[in-house]
């Protein structure tokens, strides 16, 4: 009977803070789709976002290709984290933003900015989002033909660099 009792209550134990868990997730998940809202990852991350005035179904949500980019590093096509983050853990996650570099025009150097905390917020936020779409264009080299669509960044040319003392 004891062990019946201590099983029983093993099993309370375990239930209620399964439970707790999923409301700390609730809140991960809150905050973690305030920073990617904040953070403005949809509007390269979503097609169409920008559009449709920061607005999409939510099947299309954080699924690539939403505004690429050329220019003199090439062509880049944002990645489609809905796919990209199913095949990783949260601590996997931060590593790579941690160690990311990036072409233009992804902003990389904003992830410093964030806590581990945040990171994994915003995991749990595109992981709850489930998987969806393909993935995204690979990028093109320069010079290469790239599938549109993409905004085309033309660079001016350097100023000529003057002599000193004239």
């Amino acid at each position: 009977m004891s062990r019946a009792l201590l099983a029983f209550a093993a099993g309370l134990l375990m239930a209620a803070s399964a439970h707790a868990s999923d409301h700390a997730s609730g809140k991960s998940i809150k905050h973690g789709e305030f920073l990617v809202n904040y953070g403005g990852c949809h509007d390269c991350h979503t097609p169409g976002w920008a559009e449709n005035g920061g607005q999409a179904p939510k099947d299309m949500l954080l699924t690539g290709g939403g505004t690429n980019f050329q220019g003199p590093w090439g062509t880049t096509y944002p990645p489609n984290l809905r796919l990209y983050v199913h095949k990783l853990t949260a601590k996997q996650w931060i590593a790579n933003l941690r160690a990311l570099k990036s072409r233009p025009a992804m902003p990389f150097w904003t992830f410093r900015y964030l806590s581990d905390k945040d990171l994994t917020d915003m995991y749990a936020y595109i992981h709850s989002l489930g998987p969806a779409g393909k993935p995204a264009h690979d990028w093109v080299a320069p010079g290469q033909d790239a599938p549109a669509p993409y905004l085309k960044l033309v660079l001016p040319p350097l100023p000529a660099v003057q002599p000193t003392g004239q």
